[in-house]
C-alpha cells in the first residue's frame, strides 16, 4: 500500500491515462491515491487534456486531408464576413491551458507534433487514391503509364530505341496503335498494350518485335501473343520471322467483347498479316493475309450500321500497285487479290468490303521502286477519304491525291506540289508528253480499279461497301 505522503511519478501517471496494461496491478491504488493528493490530481488532469487536445489535432488534421483528397470544391475559401461587414478571423482560439502545459512539457508535446505531422503527410498515401492507367508513353527506354491526373502509375524498361516520336509517319502520328490503355474486361480498370516491330530495340533484354503484351493495370503481365507463321507463296516458304507493325484495340462489335487486331509483316518486305485477337485474354480468333503492307489505317462507320469499318491502304507488290481495303472488323479472313500462282497455299479467299488499286501516273518509267504506294490516309470534310499515293520518283515527294465517298468510288483527283513540280520539269525537257489539266486527272479517275471477286473492274461492286 503505498503512503499517503508519496506521490506518483509523471510517466506512471501517463500509463494510467493511457489505460497500460503495465499498470493493471495498480490502477486502483492510482485511482485511490489520485482522490486524496491534489498534486498528482493536477498533474494527472494535464496529461489527460494533453492527450484530449492532441486526438482533436489529429483528428482535425485527417479530416482536412481526407477533404483536400476528396472534396468536389477545393478552391481557398476567403475569410468570412460578419453581419456588420467585419472580416472575421478563421483561426480558432487556443486554450491557454493548453498553450501552459506546451511550456510546461515540451518533450512530450514535441512527440506529440511529431505524430501529427506524420498523419498528415502519410494519410494521403495510406487513402486509397486513382491506380487506373489512363493512357501510357513511350519515354527515355522506357513504358510510363499514368492516371488520368498525369501521376505515374509504373514503367518498365523495354530499351534503347523506344520512342514513338522517332516512328515512321502511320506510328508517330497515331502513338496508340504502339502502346495504348484500354479495359479489355470490362471490369472498369483499364489494361495495358504495346507492340515493338515498329522500332528497333537495340537491347537483347527488350521484348520479342514479333510479340504483343497486355499488362494488368497494376503492370503485371496479362497476356502476351507471339507470331509464328510458315507460309507457302507462290511456290516459295516464307520463314518465320515477322515484325508487329501496330494494332488496333476496340469493341468492334459494339457487344462487350474488345477485340485487338495486330498487324504483322515479314521481315524483309511482305507479306503482311492481319490478326485479330480476343482482348481479355490474347487468344487467337482469325486472320487476313495480304502481299504487301498495309500500315494507313481509318476507322469509321461507311454503311451507318453502328459498326466502324476498317480502311487500310498501302500497296499491293504481286499487282506493282498502292491500294487501299475496306474489312469489316468482324470478318477478318482469308488472303487479299493477287495473281492465281501467288495465292497463299491452303488459304481461301477473303472477305473484303472493297478492295481498289490506284493507277500509275505517266512518271511510272522513271519509278525507282516496284510499285506506288499509299502513303497517307486521312478523312476530309464531307466525309470524304484522301488517299496520298506517292510515285517513288527519286528525290521527290511526288504525291497524288484521290478522294474516294462512304462507298469507295473516287470522286476527284489532285496533284501536289511537288507532283506538278516534277511533271512540269519533264515536260520541259520532253521527257514526257501529257499535259497536266483537268482531262489528266480525270484519266486517273476512271482508272482507280475495285475487285469483284474474278478481276479488277472500273466501278465497285455493287456500289456499297455494306454488299
Amino acid at each position: 500500500m503505498r503512503q499517503s505522503g508519496e506521490h506518483f511519478d509523471e510517466r506512471t501517471l501517463e500509463l494510467y491515462v493511457l489505460k497500460s496494461d503495465l499498470l493493471e496491478v495498480q490502477r486502483a491504488d492510482i485511482a485511490r491515491h489520485l482522490s486524496v493528493c491534489k498534486g498528482c490530481s493536477s498533474l494527472h488532469k494535464e496529461i489527460e487534456e494533453y492527450y484530449a487536445e492532441a486526438g482533436r489535432l489529429q483528428a482535425a488534421q485527417a479530416e482536412k486531408a481526407a477533404h483536400a483528397l476528396y472534396a468536389p470544391d477545393r478552391a481557398i475559401r476567403p475569410a468570412g464576413i460578419s453581419p456588420a461587414g467585419f472580416v472575421v478571423s478563421r483561426q480558432a482560439s487556443v486554450p491557454r491551458s493548453f498553450v501552459q502545459s506546451v511550456r510546461q512539457y515540451p518533450a512530450r508535446w514535441s512527440a506529440g507534433f511529431l505524430a501529427i505531422i506524420a498523419v498528415a503527410f502519410l494519410l494521403p498515401k495510406l487513402l486509397p487514391g486513382d491506380d487506373n492507367p489512363s493512357y501510357a508513353r513511350t519515354k527515355d527506354e522506357f513504358m510510363v503509364v499514368y492516371n488520368k491526373t498525369g501521376d505515374e502509375l509504373w514503367r518498365k524498361r523495354v530499351g534503347w530505341g523506344y520512342d514513338v516520336k522517332r516512328a515512321e509517319g502511320s506510328i508517330s502520328s497515331h502513338p496508340e496503335r504502339a502502346l495504348t490503355a484500354f479495359d479489355v474486361d470490362g471490369d472498369g480498370r483499364q489494361e495495358v498494350l504495346a507492340v515493338f516491330g515498329w522500332t528497333n530495340l537495340r537491347d537483347p533484354s527488350a521484348p520479342p518485335e514479333n510479340t504483343i503484351l497486355c499488362f494488368n493495370a497494376d503492370g503485371t503481365e496479362r497476356w502476351r501473343y507471339a507470331v509464328h507463321r510458315k507460309v507457302v507463296i507462290g511456290g516459295e516458304v516464307y520463314t518465320d520471322n515477322y515484325r508487329i507493325y501496330q494494332m488496333l484495340v476496340g469493341d468492334f462489335e459494339r457487344k462487350g467483347a474488345p477485340q485487338v487486331i495486330i498487324s504483322a509483316s515479314h521481315d524483309p518486305w511482305y507479306p503482311n498479316v492481319l490478326i485479330r485477337l480476343n482482348a481479355t485474354d490474347g487468344s487467337y480468333v482469325s486472320e487476313y493475309w495480304h502481299p504487301g503492307v498495309v500500315c494507313h489505317i481509318v476507322q469509321r462507320d461507311l454503311d451507318g450500321d453502328g459498326i466502324d469499318e476498317i480502311v487500310m491502304a498501302g500497296q499491293n507488290n504481286r499487282y506493282g500497285r498502292a491500294c487501299l481495303l475496306v474489312l469489316d472488323p468482324r470478318r477478318i479472313s482469308g488472303y487479299a487479290p493477287a495473281p492465281e500462282k501467288y495465292v497463299p497455299l491452303g488459304m481461301s479467299k477473303g472477305q473484303e468490303l472493297c478492295y481498289l488499286i490506284f493507277p500509275p501516273s505517266d512518271l511510272k518509267d522513271k519509278w525507282v521502286d516496284i510499285t506506288n504506294q499509299v502513303v497517307k490516309l486521312e478523312t476530309r470534310e464531307g466525309g470524304l477519304i484522301e488517299a496520298a499515293v506517292m510515285e517513288p520518283v527519286f528525290d521527290f515527294n511526288a504525291e497524288v491525291y484521290y478522294y474516294l465517298d462512304s462507298t469507295m468510288t473516287c470522286v476527284r483527283v489532285r496533284g501536289s506540289d511537288h507532283f506538278t513540280a516534277v511533271h512540269k520539269r519533264y515536260e520541259s525537257q520532253g521527257r514526257i508528253t501529257n499535259v497536266l489539266n483537268d482531262a489528266y486527272y480525270e484519266n486517273l479517275r476512271r482508272n482507280v480499279l475495285y475487285w469483284d471477286g474474278r478481276q479488277f473492274a472500273k466501278r465497285p461492286t455493287g456500289g456499297d461497301v455494306s454488299r
